[in-house]
């Protein structure tokens, strides 16, 4: 694994370690909100998450957001945001990757 993609690593996981849920003054990784990330050395983002309020119009924002601002960390190429483990997953997943 080459510097760039380490440092690209780095960088996604910034981003992901600071980003708070809407209803929640803690980050992502302390909800358990992301459940798989995957960096790939072109600068593809899978990210794979299962929000905290299935039914919830904001966190479907929030996902969006989280989305447009992985866009803009240096070195992404892509970034796919797979929404699992909740009821209607497929049409979240679709909504977020519009």
């Amino acid at each position: 694994m080459g510097r760039k993609h380490v440092a690209l690593q780095r960088r996604v996981a910034r981003v992901l370690s600071s980003w708070n849920d809407p209803h929640d003054t803690r980050p992502y990784p302390e909800l358990d909100i992301v459940r798989h990330v995957d960096v790939a050395e072109d600068g593809e983002v899978n990210l794979t998450v299962k929000p905290a309020r299935p039914h919830c119009p904001c966190c479907l924002l929030d996902l969006d957001a989280l989305r447009k601002r992985l866009s803009e960390v240096k070195g992404v190429t892509y970034v796919q945001v797979n929404v699992v483990d909740i009821p209607a997953a497929p049409r979240w997943t679709r909504a977020v990757n519009r």
